[in-house]
């Protein structure tokens, strides 16, 4: 079982989407280790081999060491020494904690699960001794609750998405809305239409990411788009890719954009705190370069970058932010937070007494009478065109032969003028593969690889359309330039390169040459196990989108075989056999994998569905 919606499934997103997932609680982050493990050379002794790793992994993949102007190789040369055979796990825990202090980071954190214990590495971790939590259920009881008594809502009180959005009027002319964290862009879309529907007469509106833990920055984008008066660009974003600290990727461009059926750009007013973390801060960027908006209470958390999870030889977990954000002019807010205009907290009485100073500052204010515009005109400088953006519109009205001389053309303009977002270009291509326009989709791929020559999977994936279009010895060529310049840096990547050779092997050779591959790997490399299940199962669901039921079906039958306990095998499988027309082996793995998973809802519903026919 997956959810993917077309053929060409990006394995790599598919991590990004986790990561960003991950980033959304300092809740979860206290509540789940992470689960990638690694081995390492056996002449170490085990506290030592954990420091190594934890180290070595940082020095590598970690983003922020110069923003931050931290000496990672002093700060080994100081806490090296400390870890010797002899050192308990208590012991090593604080020295670890120790050292990944000073890059004061929420997103960087150690867990342990036996015995349960938890550290951050930034202010999270101060405001986690304050609260003095007895449980994690505790915890999630504090950081579930609104921030505002409901006591201040003048109406009736609206949920959405299950309690993430809620919003009324407090006061008459002022409308309210807070919301938990940013997932979904489908329903959150619907929602933020719904609420500016609901205010569109309001004199002023109340945005509340206090206690917002963060998750996906799209939609973040997507709840400012509907405050824009203008573009303006109010971040850059640079992912870690290469040994030195300052190897990184092209920037990617934020912009904030008039966008939806409705907009406000009445006076709005924004409220946060040191619980608005990640991409509540992120949001924070783009909403506090629009005139219109004054933000008001505490700094945010000062957490900005993705973050992605891995795990030491020993178990424990541990999160490293991979990633650099920065905002419009260049600057990092990381350790730091986003700064309110006007800055008020509430105090632990007013807590007590649910009395909301904050929210009672905003209501006076914007009661007050006009508002002077605050203008950002650094937002308005280094504006640049979307070219994947553009492209999609000229495939659409132009076709692909025009819309790729337009893309060459709108370069010929100088690169101050444009960018290139691998991300975008990557999702137009599936998008156009999807809709079963495959020429179309390999002119994108292509240009991808010419744009960014050095990133790995846009050569992953020109191996994959190129088997889809039966271009055999292109599709290799494109999979051996894959895995040569996949650094295996990253979790992902190790599991990609893995998942590059069974792909090349399949759509070069056919599935009993992938049998072979497989067991080729699972014999010489003892970390493909922790990947195996979960690649089969992505490129049999490839298959699935490519048409290539039978093949596809093959490759599920090796995964049962591999991972005969696994539930989610037989689940994949039967589909296949659903899809294919194979209504009895259908029902047969259904059954099997309830049998496993009596939990297996889809598994439920599909078999109903099978014995309804």
């Amino acid at each position: 079982m997956i959810s993917s919606s077309n053929g060409l499934h990006r394995l790599r997103l598919y991590y990004w989407k986790e990561v960003s997932m991950r980033e959304r609680a300092f809740l979860l982050a206290v509540l789940f280790a992470f689960g990638l493990g690694c081995t390492h050379a056996q002449e170490l002794s085990e506290p030592e081999k954990n420091f190594e790793y934890l180290w070595k992994t940082f020095d590598r993949n970690y983003a922020i060491f110069g923003p931050k102007k931290v000496d990672w190789k002093a700060l080994y040369r100081v806490y090296r020494p400390k870890v010797k055979p002899q050192t308990t796990d208590d012991e090593l825990f604080e020295i670890m904690s120790s050292m990944l202090g000073h890059l004061n980071d929420n997103h960087v954190r150690l867990t342990s699960e036996k015995p349960f214990r938890v550290f951050f590495a930034g202010i999270l971790n101060e405001l986690m001794r304050e609260k003095n939590f007895k449980s994690a259920n505790e915890a999630r009881q504090f950081l579930n609750k609104r921030p505002v008594p409901e006591k201040y809502i003048k109406s009736e009180l609206m949920e959405r998405m299950n309690g993430v959005f809620a919003f009324g009027w407090v006061d008459e002319g002022i409308g309210y809305f807070h919301f938990k964290g940013f997932g979904n862009i489908p329903e959150s879309t619907a929602v933020i239409d719904e609420i500016l529907r609901t205010f569109q007469d309001a004199k002023g509106i109340i945005v509340d990411v206090r206690k917002n833990s963060g998750g996906d920055d799209r939609v973040g984008k997507l709840i400012a788009d509907r405050f824009a008066d203008q573009k303006r660009l109010y971040m850059i974003t640079y992912t870690r890719n290469g040994p030195n600290y300052d190897d990184f990727t092209p920037p990617k461009y934020w912009y904030v954009e008039p966008d939806g059926p409705q907009r406000f750009t009445k006076p709005v007013v924004l409220l946060t705190n040191r619980l608005s973390i990640s991409a509540a801060e992120n949001f924070a960027l783009a909403m506090r370069v629009l005139p219109h908006v004054t933000v008001v209470g505490d700094l945010t958390s000062g957490v900005f970058a993705d973050v992605y999870g891995d795990t030491l030889p020993n178990g424990w977990g541990f999160g490293v932010s991979y990633k650099l954000f920065v905002d419009y002019s260049g600057f990092c807010w990381e350790g730091i937070g986003v700064p309110p205009d006007l800055r008020i907290i509430n105090t632990d009485d007013d807590i007590q007494q649910e009395k909301d100073r904050v929210l009672e500052f905003a209501i006076e204010f914007l009661n007050s009478g006009p508002l002077a515009l605050q203008e950002e005109p650094g937002s308005l400088k280094n504006i640049r065109e979307s070219l994947a953006k553009s492209l999609r519109v000229d495939i659409a009205e132009n076709g692909i032969g025009a819309a790729v001389a337009g893309f060459h053309q709108a370069k010929s303009r100088g690169p101050e003028t444009y960018y290139v977002d691998a991300e975008e270009m990557d999702a137009l291509g599936d998008d156009l593969f999807g809709e079963g326009k495959s020429e179309e989709a390999l002119a994108v791929f292509k240009l991808n690889a010419e744009e960014h020559p050095d990133l790995w999977w846009v050569y992953q994936k020109l191996g994959k359309i190129y088997a889809a279009l039966g271009m055999i010895q292109s599709s290799s060529e494109n999979y051996g330039e894959a895995r040569r310049r996949n650094p295996k840096s990253y979790p992902w990547e190790k599991e990609a390169d893995y998942a590059i050779q069974l792909e090349q092997t399949l759509f070069t050779e056919g599935s009993a040459a992938l049998k072979d591959m497989f067991e080729r790997l699972r014999n010489a490399h003892p970390d493909f196990a922790q990947y195996a299940e979960r690649i089969l199962n992505n490129i049999g669901y490839e298959l699935l989108g490519m048409k290539k039921n039978e093949d596809a079906i093959a490759v599920f039958r090796i995964n049962v075989e591999a991972f005969p306990e696994s539930w989610n095998v037989y689940d994949s499988l039967g589909e296949a056999y659903m899809i294919n027309g194979d209504r009895e082996l259908a029902i047969e793995n259904y059954e099997k994998s309830i049998g496993l998973n009596p939990d297996n809802t889809n598994g439920k519903n599909m078999l109903q569905k099978l014995r309804e026919k």
